[in-house]
């Protein structure tokens, strides 16, 4: 928690990467309590809001313990982990390795079945992924579109904005 708190601020994100806790924060993910994972999670995604740390932790292996958080982790720890997905996302590049990572089917399920954070954070990380035009093809096939319709009738303002974007 305390690290994600920190890399609220640019310059710590910065120096946080540097002092590297960033395998700690994955290994973390990899092996701890469902809070230790989304707390690692959140932190992440904090440090991905850097462009240079969103390099560092797609190197860090650290799609393959956040896609299996997104798929079997606890309510929080995968609204979480759709937040670093769309901080991820933010680097077209990266897109491709976060639909080959299986991250896009979760993300859909969250959406169907998640909470209103949890839907908000995946509607947020699919229109970050849907940047890529092949993304988009793959997006509409899986059954997103209706979701996201959803998500605009009835959510949060945040829900809707993201679902809207």
């Amino acid at each position: 928690w305390a690290i994600g708190q920190l890399a609220e601020d640019a310059a710590t994100r910065v120096l946080t990467v540097a002092t590297g806790a960033l395998p700690l924060l994955v290994q973390l993910l990899r092996a701890s309590t469902e809070t230790g994972k989304s707390h690692a999670a959140w932190a992440i995604g904090q440090l991905a809001k850097d462009a240079a740390s969103r390099a560092l932790i797609i190197a860090s292996s650290a799609l393959p313990p956040l896609v299996e958080l997104l798929r079997s982790g606890s309510e929080k720890g995968k609204g979480k982990t759709a937040f670093v997905m769309a901080e991820l996302a933010k680097d077209v590049a990266t897109c491709a390795l976060i639909i080959a990572a299986g991250a896009l089917p979760p993300l859909v399920e969250l959406l169907r079945a998640g909470t209103e954070n949890g839907k908000s954070h995946a509607a947020w990380a699919i229109g970050q992924l849907a940047e890529d035009a092949a993304t988009r093809v793959l997006t509409v096939a899986t059954g997103a579109l209706p979701l996201l319709v959803q998500l605009l009738r009835a959510s949060t303002e945040t829900g809707k904005s993201h679902a809207a974007w």
